[in-house]
């Protein structure tokens, strides 16, 4: 069976080298498509579909985790995955298996997108509140904005220190009206602290007495990741025990068959044996999506 998948994969591969057809062609093709159907979804309001808009999250996801660049491989590693599922559901003979395996293998990767983000945004918390705190410090003291951010810029820590460059030289450069670069500068972000933090730094242009409630906005930016943390921690270990719990599941399929033969063909040979099989995987797939979910943190920004 195996040897007859990898035979059509080869045969596949061959028309595609016979008519000089590169992948790259198809995808631009499915691109345009994409793009008319986003145009036509503008225009006349209609809502995401379920699919499309879970792949527009992890393009959002992967974007604000600085990691763009590698959306094009998350897309092919997902082919090639759904595609090692097919393979294998072919090689046991189980046509559910296949299907189950090709979805949940495809859908792999949104797990380490997630994942990956996750760890980005835990990072990009803990910079913003050393920042955040940096700025309103000497803000406090001294008065001046424009001042404070310029003799915070060499403690700020990357990636946020960009942010608060940009905004520097906007003011200085460009457009010296501090209110619309505090503005633009609110959205760079999406975190409910930094969003409150900035539009306080936006009323201060009009009362100066404002900029003692900064301290309390990056006060309570620290509680949340002190929160944060635990919570982590809890999470952590619950991870922990679900991949040892998924390990006990699927390693128990191969050691049954060695210990019981009948029971192992009875599992893969009968209806009742392969629906079972199929339901095991999917269930596995399916938690493993949801604990993925878990595991970004969802505090300072909108819930995706």
């Amino acid at each position: 069976m195996i040897i007859q998948a990898m035979s059509a994969l080869l045969f596949i591969a061959g028309l595609f080298l016979f008519f000089n057809i590169h992948p790259s062609e198809i995808t631009d093709r499915f691109k345009k498509t994409q793009k008319k159907k986003r145009r036509i979804r503008h225009i006349t309001g209609k809502a995401k579909g379920k699919f499309t808009g879970t792949i527009d999250n992890a393009k959002e996801m992967l974007t604000a985790s600085g990691m763009g660049g590698r959306i094009t491989a998350y897309k092919w590693a997902a082919v090639i995955l759904a595609a090692v599922g097919l393979m294998i559901g072919w090689a046991l003979n189980n046509l559910l298996v296949a299907l189950v395996l090709a979805a949940g293998l495809g859908c792999s990767p949104l797990i380490v997108i997630r994942i990956r983000t996750g760890d980005y945004l835990r990072m990009l918390h803990e910079k913003l509140e050393s920042a955040m705190s940096s700025v309103t410090n000497s803000y406090i003291s001294s008065g001046d904005l424009i001042g404070s951010v310029e003799s915070s810029l060499h403690l700020i820590p990357s990636p946020v220190d960009n942010i608060f460059r940009q905004f520097y030289s906007e003011t200085q450069l460009i457009d010296s009206d501090v209110i619309k670069a505090l503005r633009r500068m609110r959205e760079r972000i999406d975190n409910r602290y930094w969003r409150d933090w900035v539009g306080v730094l936006i009323q201060c242009q009009r009362d100066r007495q404002m900029r003692f409630a900064l301290s309390g906005i990056v006060s309570r930016l620290g509680e949340m990741r002190r929160v944060q943390m635990e919570t982590d921690t809890a999470i952590r270990k619950q991870m922990g025990d679900y991949i040892i719990t998924v390990l006990i599941v699927l390693g128990s399929i191969p050691l049954m068959g060695a210990m019981m033969p009948d029971w192992y063909a009875m599992l893969t040979t009968t209806i009742a044996g392969k629906i079972t099989l199929a339901v095991i995987l999917a269930s596995v797939l399916a938690t493993a999506i949801w604990v993925a979910r878990l595991y970004r943190p969802l505090e300072g920004g909108d819930k995706k």
